[in-house]
């Protein structure tokens, strides 16, 4: 607040009214001011306060968030095999269920190796015509193109060229008694170079249709090429008695979220499986986070009802929300699991009289016997189905709306028809020949089945997003760009902001209330002045006259 000019009213008030003008004025002025004054800066004080509890929110939201990423990421599927035959592990274990089955492995893949051999006193320098020409194998998408350039026209060359090549493996090597050109395929019938690829490379190494294996001819086959070649192998098992064929010793598809490797000839069994003690401590450190929020939640937006303290962030319609949110947490329903949703009463998750979340562990003993897979709605976002024999993927960042779906498949038609909810799919067939039914449209938009066969089908698909990902997906909303509790923050500050204004039009109000009065009690003062001077020389001349006398 500006200060009245004492060397002013001072020396005024000793020759006027004689009173404190200063102190006057100041009074004058809080009297004025104080009231406002005193409720923005309370209004700051709140808003300050506010905005570090929203921080402090925002920072428990982050860890609420991790807390949720960390539950759905623990493993709690153990994969074993009985041999070192066969070895299986799980690769992604949101989508993958429970094994048992014994593999007997018969034959291992291989790759198809096509070895050139060349005359003695031959060289990687040795020439050859340059040209162009093509290679393919029956499971690529198109014939590879090699070009022999004319400035590195020889064995070396060619070599480089085909090394190029996706899915072969090129050396040079000298024998001792001549170069050897190798050509190695990845394992697998279908990844083995066809007859005409094999003739194609004899001829760009000089060999004609006339000339003869191994003998060196200087028109018809001047390197003395001679061509040998150990046929690539598929690998063949059997899982519980039906024969299997991939063309890899890694095989991703023949379980759902495992991988499964044939080492050797043998027999294996071959199990996967959750035990319930390590869901157990998954459910256990999923509560925990959950009680922990709602723990901040209760005491930062408590009223202070009844001498309690009142929290920070009492009356905040977002924190309010949140905490809304989280305590709904044991009545939202989780669809896509089952033919009915989940609710976490039905592992034994109950709500205990203080509002922190239990798990009653001889229910959850009883459900995990009698359902093993109704923890996933918890932990896993995956696709099922209620049949065998078919393999559900979707777009991950268009994922489909969490549900059941009547799925129907009829090959009889021409072509044929299916349809997902009622709505049309798109029919075609991968490289194996299977069928692959798509959608394009409504809640199941970019929903991608294959079935292992063309037989009729008609069943239910689901998709079902676990609580930890809706949760973990619920605090990228709050706290994200954009998100409530981010909109909520740029309010409180331009709430402070507005409060910070208010405070310094209220000191410049001061200072002109201030000023006025300096101006008014100026003129005063002066009045009262002049008047004392008069009345003093009306005195002065009364007691002249009298005197006169």
């Amino acid at each position: 607040m500006a200060e009245i000019k004492p060397d002013i009213l001072s020396a005024l008030s000793q020759n006027g009214s004689g009173l404190q003008l200063q102190s006057l004025a100041s009074s004058l002025v809080e009297a004025e001011t104080s009231g406002e004054r005193v409720l923005t800066e309370r209004r700051v004080e709140d808003a300050n306060t506010s905005i570090s509890a929203m921080g402090q929110l925002s920072s428990q939201i982050g860890l609420f968030k991790a807390g949720m990423t960390r539950a759905a990421e623990t493993a709690s599927r153990s994969a074993s095999s009985t041999t070192s035959a066969v070895s299986i592990e799980v690769t992604q274990e949101a989508i993958a269920a429970d094994v048992s089955a014994v593999v007997e492995v018969m034959t291992l893949a291989s790759p198809q190796v096509t070895t050139f051999r060349f005359a003695q006193g031959t060289n990687s320098s040795s020439a050859i015509e340059p040209g162009s020409f093509s290679v393919s194998a029956p499971g690529w998408d198109d014939r590879a193109s090699v070009s022999v350039p004319s400035d590195n026209a020889t064995l070396n060359g060619l070599a480089r060229e085909l090394n190029e090549i996706e899915g072969l493996t090129v050396s040079l090597i000298d024998t001792g008694g001549g170069m050897a050109l190798i050509v190695k395929s990845q394992d697998g019938t279908q990844n083995g170079l066809d007859a005409t690829s094999i003739t194609a490379i004899e001829a760009a190494l000089g060999l004609t249709a006339d000339g003869s294996q191994g003998t060196s001819d200087a028109d018809e086959n001047p390197l003395g090429v001679s061509t040998t070649m150990s046929a690539a192998t598929d690998a063949n098992f059997t899982v519980d008695g039906v024969a299997v064929t991939r063309g890899s010793n890694v095989v991703d598809d023949l379980f759902v979220g495992h991988r499964v490797t044939v080492n050797s000839l043998g027999t294996a069994t071959l199990t996967s499986s959750e035990s319930s003690g390590s869901v157990r401590e998954r459910i256990t450190s999923f509560l925990g986070e959950v009680n922990a929020l709602k723990s901040y939640l209760n005491t930062a937006t408590q009223r202070g009802l009844n001498g309690a303290e009142a929290g920070p962030l009492a009356g905040d319609i977002a924190a309010q929300s949140v905490l809304g949110k989280i305590r709904g947490i044991t009545t939202q329903p989780i669809p896509g699991f089952g033919a009915e949703p989940v609710y976490l009463a039905e592992l034994g998750i109950m709500t205990e009289r203080d509002g922190t979340l239990s798990l009653d562990e001889d229910r959850f003993e009883r459900v995990m016997e009698e359902n093993p897979d109704i923890a996933q709605a918890l932990f896993a976002t995956q696709f099922g189905s209620d049949q065998s024999g078919l393999t559900i993927t979707g777009l991950s960042f268009a994922p489909p709306k969490p549900g059941n779906y009547a799925l129907e498949y009829d090959p009889s038609t021409s072509p044929a028809t299916a349809t997902l909810d009622g709505a049309s799919m798109n029919v075609s067939s991968d490289a194996q020949g299977r069928p692959v039914l798509s959608s394009s449209e409504g809640d199941t938009y970019g929903m991608r089945i294959t079935l292992e066969s063309a037989a009729a089908m008609s069943t239910t698909v689901r998709y079902g997003i676990s609580l930890a990902d809706m949760m973990a997906e619920y605090s990228d909303q709050l706290v994200g760009a954009g998100g409530m509790l981010a909109r909520r923050e740029t309010e409180l500050a331009q709430d402070l902001e507005d409060f910070e204004d208010q405070l310094a039009e209220i000191e410049d109000k001061a200072a002109a209330l201030t000023e006025r009065y300096n101006v008014q009690f100026g003129r005063m003062e002066a009045a009262i002045a002049s008047l004392n001077k008069t009345g003093e020389y009306m005195e002065s001349l009364m007691e002249a006259w009298n005197a006169d006398r």
